[in-house]
């Protein structure tokens, strides 16, 4: 066995790990490193743990974050030692505006974003604005699907809890179960005007609709292409390019992205769809920046738009449907496209994540903390408070997505035709940071996993 051999899992880009074993934030694990052959090039090396026992790993990230961490400089001391796992200590080193650094499990991360699997029951909820926990979806294939359960359908318990049980007590990251299949969740939920129903959900591995719905709409005599996009996973690109083309085909030039749940996901997958949307009348101009905090400024990017194959030929106008469940890479793509097209947002304020992660693989887990901001080729990136919809637009529950007449696409359409917003007082979307008192659920079923990551 060679020596690289013997130090691979510590083995990192040499000037990285040094710099930050200089100003004191990585122990005897880096020094090694640093004293062995070979240590790679890769600015985003920075090895791994001694071992993986909870100290080691606790020492590995925490000298990790001091230099990587878009907030380093302002990031809190702790004692690594004093924590009993990775994750519990990233909360604490969090800082202000990140809500999102954290530490997840590696096979399930993987499974998400390069299969598009996630283990869960198969249905999401929101308040509407009686306060009520209501289903807004139901995936294809489901536990929830066999039983019965549809878009619209109001819950009553879960797990033996009422609704206002669950509210008073704090139970919502409780009363869903662990997230590993077998799970078994009782469930009892009412479609308006019938009997209350009962059923026991158990969690499974689901295969995420990254285009659960797409249509091309008539409007006045032209077409519209509308795609309800679920989340950017790297399974995401040929679903979206069947999408795309089926639209060239029908010679769509104005397009409506629903984004109502779209939490994030790759950045790369946003890349693809900024250039489905504005690669033919941009091409080769400035998609997005990316700039990193101190520790990794070396690698801060411009990337490009391209055209594609399915571009959008001679782009008309193209309408984004937003909720505050609209993050991350969602946003990276409105913000990237608003330079070069004529854009509207439809709906609610989005969630304001204008930052992103690198992501490092230790062990059975994932570190994914905030390394980098994000802007828009005229500079634009600040947006911690969301961007703001155009035209307010409620999601209504009892119609299907894709539903013509349903507010947000009602009003989307509407937009497409006039210009304008539709008359007479807005329909807001509850989950509007305006109307904070009918804040969202989160997703169940594992999709929190992408809730504002890339």
């Amino acid at each position: 066995m060679t020596l690289a051999q013997q130090h691979a899992p510590m083995i990192a880009s040499c000037s990285r790990m040094l710099g930050a074993l200089f100003r004191g934030w990585l122990g005897p694990a880096a020094l090694a490193c640093a004293l062995v052959p070979g240590c790679t090039e890769d600015p985003f090396d920075y090895g791994g743990p001694r071992s993986c026992e909870v100290p080691d790993r606790n020492a590995w990230v925490y000298a990790l974050m001091g230099d990587a961490y878009l907030w380093a400089a302002q990031m809190p001391e702790v004692d690594p030692s004093s924590y009993d796992s990775p994750a519990a200590m990233v909360a604490d080193l969090r800082v202000d505006p990140d809500r999102w650094s954290r530490v997840g499990d590696k096979a399930r991360t993987n499974a998400l974003f390069e299969e598009g699997k996630i283990i869960g029951l198969g249905f999401r909820t929101r308040r509407d604005r009686q306060n009520r926990v209501v289903v807004s979806w139901v995936t294809p294939g489901s536990n929830a699907e066999a039983a019965g359960m549809q878009r619209g359908d109001v819950m009553h318990q879960i797990d033996g809890f009422t609704i206002s049980q669950i509210d008073a007590e704090d139970r919502w990251d409780e009363v869903y179960g662990d997230d590993v299949p077998g799970v078994k969740v009782p469930v009892q939920f009412e479609r308006p005007g019938e009997a209350l129903r009962s059923a026991t959900l158990v969690k499974d591995w689901l295969e995420i609709e990254t285009v659960p719905v797409a249509d091309v709409l008539e409007l006045e005599g032209r077409p519209v292409g509308y795609l309800l996009f679920a989340t950017f996973v790297d399974t995401a690109d040929a679903r979206l390019d069947e999408t795309f083309a089926a639209f060239r085909d029908a010679g769509v030039r104005d397009v409506i992205v629903d984004l109502r749940y779209n939490g994030g996901g790759r950045i790369a997958v946003a890349r693809h769809l900024i250039d489905l949307l504005v690669g033919d009348v941009a091409d080769g101009q400035v998609s997005y920046g990316v700039d990193y905090g101190p520790g990794l400024s070396d690698q801060d990017t411009r990337r490009r738009i391209s055209r594609r194959d399915g571009s959008v030929r001679d782009l008309g106008q193209i309408v984004f449907i937003t909720t505050g469940s609209t993050l991350s890479a969602s946003e990276l793509v409105i913000n990237a496209v608003r330079p070069w097209a004529d854009i509207r947002l439809v709906g609610g304020t989005t969630g304001g994540k204008p930052v992103g992660s690198h992501q490092w693989e230790f062990c059975d887990e994932i570190l994914q903390p905030i390394t980098f901001k994000l802007s828009n080729a005229e500079g634009y990136g600040e947006y911690f408070d969301g961007l703001t919809a155009d035209c307010a637009a409620s999601d209504e529950l009892d119609r299907d997505i894709g539903d013509p007449q349903e507010n947000s696409l009602a009003t989307a359409l509407h937009v497409l035709a006039t210009g304008a917003c539709p008359p007479g007082p807005p329909v807001r979307d509850p989950s509007d940071a305006a109307d904070g008192e009918h804040a969202e659920l989160p997703p169940r079923g594992g999709l929190e996993e992408l809730r504002g990551f890339f």
